[in-house]
């Protein structure tokens, strides 16, 4: 290498390392050094020199920030640890119920407290960030816990996210997670530029967020100000990390933002403390935040803890009380659901709820409508539910004037003027005329749902001018795959254009070998969510089986009640359904049946785990099991086959003995699954134990 070369590499490296320490300085810490005008001169430097000499490109400079072209759709990625949910709890009262669990659990004494964790619950996005040797390499939303969305070039454009790890010996692996969020600031700026441009407003930071990550074109989420805060290691491999806090510390040092309330406090009454403290300063702070996540500190004891059926047994989300503020109410407005279901929306002057102006709440059913004995004209608090959604929870009514009145409640459908009949439950009004057209729209937008066949650019919107066309462009969802047959039509609606119009077909093209589990998912079969839509793919694995199954076959599936088998069974029976289904089949819609598990001795068979296994976590266990074809149950019954018992094992033991089902222990089944005496082939848990799931 000439010296010049030598000199012009040494530049680019020094040139490059200031722009990330400045960045970090700006985006990160909140504390720049230089002005705007400073910070432009370096970075024009570094562009000019790197575009003069290309033969030392480096993918993670700050210049590799700046957006490239569209992408072509956003692929799916597999957690490498699934993302779970955790518990609530909305009282001091009810935490220490969770401590005193967690203690009658590890047989620990009082007079030994926790190590805790304490964090803000930020308000936003969920997102995962995989590294590997240092370089950012995916970015992944969390979709359904299993799998999200591949949006590694949109989360490329954040600057407060570090391309590469500020680490002079970086871990050849490591899985980071955290929350996109936007400040209230920025966004109540962004919402009145819009507004002042005609724009419709964004409904709230967090879906304003969650959408901008989607987007297909790199250069919108480039525009907006989305911030990051790192809250968690999911997966961590050539070091080992004692403590959800060093944790934190390690992530600090690699350049990710971490929230500056997040604490570590040894007992609950410090625990207690720290959320009065966080509470109180709460209205002034930055961001959207509903509450504190508090975590056991030791990732030892994490392990130990394990999982419940769904949640981490060692950590718990304290949430604030709802938000509320009072407003009147103009109307009562009557709103039909995809499944028919007529229900009361209230129709409010606008208002500020914690950060978010609130126009419209929920009113639930006809029932709570009496029971709040509600006026138009009232005044009325209205409460954001877990801080999101909005309802009304009282009347004001010692502020009545005496010209508020009662509302009408309907007695036939507000869309169709079909009558309206009482569910068996004699709570829910419904209109039984499954050609409504709200409903029509409603189902429609179901089943181009991001859970459904997520056909991006199908919005309320466009789904609503297919359907008003003359004649309609849309009756059901299988008239999506027809719409190629109406290009000119698609052409002459207002605000289309070819570009947009062949978008929009490629995708559906697209969407036609969706996998089965989110098929089933839009088609809207009622008591079938997507948890549900899973298990009847991973049983029956094609659209055939689960068609032709009988309410018997379907009520044999662990976690499948009588409630659903009889709806799975009867929907797929009703003329309109079949002749549905059988449409979407000749437009050429084939549903993918799930991943081939492997075969072994336990495919098909169920198992249940119960107490603590010497190594494996309870979803490593349940991962394995899984993989080997088994299915893995939340109880003991006389279907299950086997019952792998660790430490404590307490009344499913009990219960497998009283059946007589065999159980074994854990050396035994990782035997039988052909892993020796280790968890072999099983996920390793990060530092955070079942495995620094979640926020």
């Amino acid at each position: 290498m000439t010296p010049a070369r030598a000199d012009v590499k040494a530049r680019l490296e020094r040139l490059r390392e200031e722009i990330r320490r400045h960045d970090r300085l700006y985006y990160v810490e909140d504390r720049p050094e230089l002005t705007d005008a400073a910070y432009d001169a370096l970075y024009r430097e570094l562009v000019a020199l790197e575009a003069a000499h290309p033969e030392h490109a480096d993918p993670t400079s700050p210049t590799q920030r700046v957006p490239g072209a569209v992408a072509e759709g956003l692929k799916a990625f597999r957690h490498p640890v699934p993302m779970v949910s955790i518990d609530n709890v909305t009282s001091e009262e009810a935490l220490r119920e969770w401590d005193a669990s967690m203690r009658a659990f590890l047989k620990r004494p009082e007079g030994e407290p926790f190590a805790f964790s304490v964090e803000p619950k930020i308000d936003g996005a969920s997102l995962e960030l995989v590294y590997e040797h240092g370089r950012l390499v995916v970015a992944a939303t969390r979709g359904d816990g299993t799998e999200g969305e591949d949006v590694t070039a949109n989360v490329r454009t954040l600057h407060s996210i570090p391309l590469r790890l500020d680490d002079p010996s970086p871990p050849p692996y490591v899985c980071v997670r955290g929350e996109a969020y936007v400040r209230l600031e920025d966004f109540r700026r962004l919402n009145q530029a819009g507004t002042l441009a005609g724009e419709k407003p964004y409904a709230n930071p967090r879906n304003f967020c969650a959408g901008s990550l989607r987007m297909k074109d790199p250069r919108v989420p480039a525009s907006r100000p989305i911030r990051y805060y790192a809250y968690v290691i999911a997966r961590l491999e050539g070091r080992a990390v004692a403590s959800q806090t060093e944790a934190l510390a390690l992530l600090r040092g690699w350049g990710f933002p971490v929230s500056e309330w997040s604490v570590g406090v040894t007992g609950l009454d410090a625990v207690v403390a720290h959320f009065r403290k966080v509470e109180a300063a709460r209205d002034g702070l930055p961001f959207e935040i509903d509450g504190v996540v508090v975590k056991v500190d030791d990732t030892a004891l994490q392990e130990r803890l394990g999982m419940r059926s769904r949640s981490p047994r060692w950590a718990v989300a304290w949430k604030f009380p709802a938000r509320g503020a009072t407003t009147r109410l103009k109307g009562v407005v009557w709103s039909v659901g995809r499944t028919g279901v007529v229900s009361p929306v209230a129709d409010l002057e606008p208002v500020a709820v914690g950060g978010v102006t609130v126009s419209s709440a929920t009113l639930h059913n006809a029932d709570e409508l009496a029971r709040l004995d509600v006026r138009v004209g009232d005044e009325v608090v209205v409460e954001r539910a877990g801080d999101v959604i909005p309802k009304v929870a009282a009347v004001v009514a010692e502020r009545r004037t005496g010209r508020e009145a009662r509302p009408a409640v309907p007695t036939h459908c507000p869309v169709c003027a079909t009558a309206l009949v009482k569910d068996a439950d004699k709570v829910a009004l419904r209109c039984p005329n499954r050609a409504c057209p709200a409903q029509t729209e409603a189902r429609i937008l179901h089943f181009v749902s991001r859970g459904g066949l997520d056909v991006l650019g199908l919005g309320p919107k466009q789904v609503r001018q297919l359907l008003d066309a003359e004649p309609p462009l849309l009756t059901d969802a299988a008239d999506l795959f027809a719409l190629h047959r109406h290009r000119d039509r698609l052409v002459a609606l207002e605000r289309q254009g070819e570009t947009s119009v062949q978008n929009l077909l490629d995708r559906l093209e697209a969407a036609k070998e969706p996998p089965l589990d989110r098929f089933l998912f839009a088609l809207g079969i009622p008591e079938v969510g997507e948890r549900g839509a899973k298990l009847l793919a991973e049983a029956f694995r094609t659209l055939d089986a689960v068609r032709a199954a009988s309410v018997e076959q379907l009520d044999e599936l662990d976690e499948v009640g009588p409630a659903m088998a009889t709806s799975v069974h009867d929907w797929f029976r009703a003329p309109d359904n079949a002749a549905l289904v059988d449409r979407l089949v000749d437009a050429g819609i084939r549903p993918r049946p799930p991943a081939e598990k492997t075969a072994s001795r336990f495919t098909g068979k169920t198992l249940v785990f119960t107490g603590t296994l010497p190594t494996l976590s309870r979803d490593e266990a349940k991962a394995l099991a899984e993989a080997l074809g088994a299915r893995v149950g939340s109880s003991v019954s006389a279907k299950t086959d086997l019952v792998v018992a660790g430490e404590d094992a307490g009344s499913k033991l009990k219960k497998a003995k009283e059946l007589g089902i065999e159980t074994v222990d854990e050396a035994e089944f990782l035997r039988r699954a052909g892993r020796g005496g280790g968890a072999g082939g099983a996920a390793a848990p990060g530092p955070s134990g079942d495995g620094g799931l979640f926020g």
